[in-house]
């Protein structure tokens, strides 16, 4: 059966569908040619008889700027741009140079694109016997434009969609949005986190990191990121405000900080201590520039706005821990009253080891130390782990001077070694020290132990946790024996190393009389189930605590029963559970046997034996709570006082001054936001 005449017309595309030559349209055929018949109507100038007429590609195409009526969307060859054809006269050659001059190529792409069509199949078509006997009746002006066939139609393809495909790209712009925020989320959280300045953001090797890890992240700017942080504190805030006025009681610290000692640099930092079931949590509050010219009232100014902000009712603060600042020690006394301030342990255990490391005789032991070690350090002529001291830290000077006792026999096996010919100079400019002198300095060392085994035990395993309040009296209390028992003094043979042992013993003294009448501190102590009454001097005093128990049981002071319930339920049957409280109770019955009838819970939690030392607290509180509710509710009031109004490590370690050049940086508008959220949890932070 013969071809039909209309496929002159026409490209077949596929089975179903065909192009127009005239105008480019596509046409669905059906498998017949009736809409192709039915088209060709609409170009009545054409005569589809006549057999000798010329096809040209787009040479009736009405669409003048077809960009434009294709959903707006630019296409791949659309940077193909063509050109008018000048002027020629009649006997040039319009198609010759055709593909030279019609056709700007803007960019490669396209350009390989256009060729690839042309190569295969249109510019073969476009050059036939037929184009060529026609040239003078065809101009380059009648053709409007040039564009590859499967181009076209994928771009008709997109207009007949164009509709249905704007959901997606709204589902697309959502998804990169969501990304967008998870990604402004954990910048937010690594700059709280590692409280680094806000403006690390513009350094050039910050953003090179950032666009290799996401190419399309844009950074925000400081000011977007700080409303990010600001928005983030926000709802921290209104999640503590939430915690914190559900809290029955709870304690604050603070701290005046000043950054490399200028008073324009200070600020005041204020923390809570409470308890989430049976853990110690420490949160930062708020840390704030102070004015250059600041009093006692600006301080309370500032700590009742906190208390306000988070909505502290001030009868929930049990106390509030500060170190040695007359101003903050009156401004917590306006607020509270002084009953109900609580000095800093760990500042007064840095006090006295400042007044020991100071003294004569340890100092110049100390100095000739350093400079031999400094010596070889600079002379790569010691293998040990032996480090300077750091100025202002005193635990430094003792853990060098030990250190350097420690290594002394491998140290003086060093110097006999011959091949190294520095060390004869080494001992003539930096001597070590000589047989008395270490073994003053050993019994020095046995004088200051305790005192330093203190120190690292307040300071704990990490920068930023607080000790218990309960540990104070405790650890002081064990120092006083061990450097007043008999065997440690008779081991003195030196007149210096016996007098340094009664100044620390007069020292520890009068912190331990100070700290034993301060009503928190020896409450927290006493109702610790791993000390009890165990760590006082003063009988009087004990017994002044006994009645104050007594007369809070017998006003029956309201307790916290739900609390206790919460702590010991679970969501399911815990055999283990069931086990407790039926050996409790058992144990309870075999303990009243032979027992006075007129005992109470109070005696006989001081008559028992002291629980386990590795313990926390109110894990120990579990299992004495059903003999003891009274204590065990009071015990929730105490137990949650810090020991120290921060950190300890800050104090004791080179810790403390990265804080203040941490902070030092941060002080701007963004350092209260930044602080606040630098203690929360990926958790918290919903990342």
């Amino acid at each position: 059966m013969a071809r039909s005449k209309i496929w002159k017309y026409y490209d077949k595309l596929d089975l179903q569908t065909a192009q127009c030559l005239l105008c480019e349209k596509i046409i669905k055929t059906s498998g017949n040619t009736s809409n192709l018949m039915k088209h060709m109507k609409t170009h009545p100038t054409i005569d589809v008889n006549d057999h000798q007429s010329i096809v040209v590609r787009g040479m009736l195409k009405r669409e003048s700027m077809p960009l434009k009526t294709r959903g707006k969307k630019i296409l791949k060859y659309a940077s193909i741009k063509v050109k008018s054809e000048p002027k020629r006269e009649h006997n040039s050659d319009p198609v010759g140079d055709m593909d030279v001059n019609m056709i700007e190529f803007v960019d490669a792409e396209a350009h390989a694109a256009v060729e690839s069509v042309v190569n295969e199949e249109t510019y073969a078509n476009w050059t036939t016997a037929e184009t060529e006997s026609a040239a003078e009746t065809v101009s380059a002006a009648d053709i409007i434009e040039f564009e590859p066939k499967e181009a076209q139609y994928q771009s008709d393809q997109q207009h007949e969609h164009h509709e249905d495909s704007l959901p997606e790209l709204d589902d697309i712009n959502d998804c990169q949005s969501v990304y967008s925020s998870v990604y402004q989320d954990n910048l937010a959280y690594f700059v709280c986190r590692d409280k680094q300045p806000l403006d690390i953001i513009k350094g050039e090797g910050f953003k090179r990191f950032t666009q290799v890890l996401c190419p399309s992240f844009q950074l925000p700017s400081i000011k977007q990121l700080g409303a990010r942080i600001a928005q983030k504190a926000e709802l921290h805030t209104t999640q503590m405000r939430q915690q914190l006025g559900n809290m029955q009681t709870l304690s604050l610290s603070c701290n005046i900080n000043q950054a490399n000692g200028t008073a324009e640099l200070s600020y005041l930092e204020v923390a809570a201590h409470y308890h989430e079931g049976v853990h110690r949590r420490s949160r930062t509050l708020s840390v704030q520039a102070l004015p250059m010219q600041y009093n006692t009232s600006s301080i309370v100014e500032r700590l009742e706005r906190i208390c306000q902000r988070f909505e502290i009712n001030k009868s929930k603060i049990m106390c509030i821990v500060s170190r040695s600042n007359r101003m903050l020690e009156n401004a917590v006394a306006t607020l509270l009253g002084s009953q109900r301030h609580v000095p800093c342990f760990a500042q007064l255990l840095e006090t006295m080891l400042e007044s020991v490391v100071q003294r004569q005789e340890f100092s110049e032991l100390c100095d000739k130390v350093r400079r031999r070690v400094a010596h070889q350090l600079s002379n790569s002529l010691t293998t040990t782990d032996v480090k300077l001291d750091v100025n202002g830290r005193a635990i430094s000077s003792y853990e060098m001077l030990e250190l350097y006792m420690r290594h002394t026999t491998h140290t003086s096996h060093k110097l006999q070694n011959p091949n190294s010919s520095q060390l004869s100079a080494i001992d003539a400019t930096t001597p070590a020290l000589n047989s008395d002198e270490i073994e003053l300095a050993l019994e020095l060392l046995s004088v200051l132990g305790p005192l330093a085994s203190a120190v690292r035990q307040v300071c704990g395993s990490s920068i930023s946790s607080y000790p218990c309040a309960s540990n104070a009296l405790p650890i002081l209390y064990t120092i006083l024996n061990e450097l007043k028992q008999p065997e440690n003094v008779n081991q003195q043979q030196h007149q210096i190393a016996y007098e340094m042992r009664l100044f620390v013993i007069k020292q520890l003294e009068e912190c331990f009389d100070g700290l034993e009448k301060n009503m928190m501190l020896a409450m927290s102590s006493l109702l610790d189930p791993r000390f009890r009454n165990m760590p006082f001097q003063s009988a009087s005093l004990v017994a002044k605590y006994m009645t104050h128990l007594y007369n809070l049981y017998e006003e029956k002071v309201e307790t916290t029963a739900d609390d206790s319930d919460d702590e010991t339920t679970t969501d399911g049957y815990d055999i283990w559970s069931a086990y407790r409280a039926f050996s409790q109770e058992k144990h309870k019955q075999i303990t009243m046997i032979g027992e006075q009838e007129n005992q109470d819970e109070i005696s006989s939690y001081f008559c028992a034996n002291i629980s386990s030392l590795q313990t926390e607290p109110l894990l120990l509180w579990k299992d004495l709570a059903q003999f003891h509710p009274f204590l065990h509710s009071l015990s929730k009031k105490y137990l949650h006082i810090p020991a120290s109004a921060i950190p300890p490590a800050r104090l004791f370690t080179a810790a403390g001054a990265e804080v203040l050049a941490q902070h030092k940086k941060l002080m701007s508008d963004h350092m209260n936001n930044v602080l606040l959220m630098s203690d929360c949890t990926q958790e918290e932070w919903k990342l």
